[in-house]
């Protein structure tokens, strides 16, 4: 449940491994208590309040995995980059975040969706001194606007938030998502060349994460790879959004995962029509010859 990383730094697994809808998190304990992330789960939760008050959340981003936590913890201040704020603060916002605004319904969670107040808007580069514990905030979106990654440099740990290194892939299927902003935020983290990457999804990972980030990265060039292959022949948004090519499978509810495979293949196909890799005429893709 707690893996000391350091002294007062602790590393938080959610319940079910962190599988959505929970997600880890991180645990500082430095005359403040910090929490990075609160989607760990009732039982982690329950743990955290019976040793006191939390004084501090960080979000990484605004997702109900990551901050769903934060109402149990009403006397703690939240922290959050100033691009994921809004959807934090308002329901209203975090609809048009995700694009389950005009009238498309977000599937049921419970507690509902967020509506919280967010006391600090946090900066890329910024650095948060916890006393015994130093965090920099490094700004990576694409995930969401105001995704953020926090870097403790003299022990060289990464908290990638969901940047996640899961088999599935990088995730980009809300609206104000962004496929070339994740594609340079992973980039960086490469570059930052951590000793101990720690994730909101997946274990602690210290060999070889460079090769790990790459090998991530690449399952973007893999998707666009696939999208053109099938777009030998023209067809429609509809018809590729049937074929699963980023899901393989559409879980229940499968109107909402037909959603993500929708958007996120859309993001594929601008970034495709750019390249002048595809081209479009009476509403089909195909391929270039």
């Amino acid at each position: 449940m707690f893996t000391k990383l350091l002294p007062n730094f602790y590393f938080v697994s959610g319940e079910q491994n962190g599988q959505f809808p929970y997600s880890n998190g991180l645990m500082l304990e430095t005359g403040l208590r910090v929490l990075v992330d609160t989607g760990f789960g009732i039982s982690r939760r329950e743990a955290i309040k019976a040793a006191g008050k939390v004084d501090v959340i960080i979000n990484t981003h605004f997702h109900i995995d990551h901050a769903y936590g934060n109402q149990f913890f009403p006397e703690a201040q939240i922290w959050a980059h100033a691009l994921d704020a809004p959807p934090l603060r308002s329901q209203e916002q975090f609809r048009a975040f995700t694009g389950f605004s005009g009238g498309r319904e977000f599937p049921d969670f419970p507690g509902g969706l967020p509506a919280q107040v967010v006391d600090r808007e946090l900066e890329d580069e910024e650095v948060l001194d916890f006393g015994e514990i130093v965090l920099k905030v490094i700004h990576t979106p694409g995930h969401t606007p105001g995704h953020i990654s926090l870097f403790e440099p003299k022990a060289g740990i990464l908290f990638s938030g969901d940047i996640d290194l899961s088999p599935f892939g990088p995730w980009y299927g809300n609206i104000r998502s962004d496929l070339e902003e994740l594609r340079c935020s992973i980039k960086r983290l490469i570059a930052l060349n951590p000793k101990v990457i720690l994730t909101g999804h997946s274990d602690i990972i210290s060999d070889n994460i460079q090769g790990r980030l790459r090998k991530y990265a690449e399952k973007l060039d893999l998707r666009d790879e696939k999208i053109l292959h099938h777009l030998r022949a023209s067809k429609t948004l509809e018809e590729l959004v049937d074929m699963k090519i980023i899901y393989h499978r559409f879980p229940e509810p499968q109107k909402l995962y037909r959603f993500f495979e929708k958007t996120m293949l859309e993001k594929h196909l601008h970034s495709l029509l750019g390249q002048r890799k595809v081209v479009v005429q009476n509403q089909k893709f195909m391929a270039y010859a």
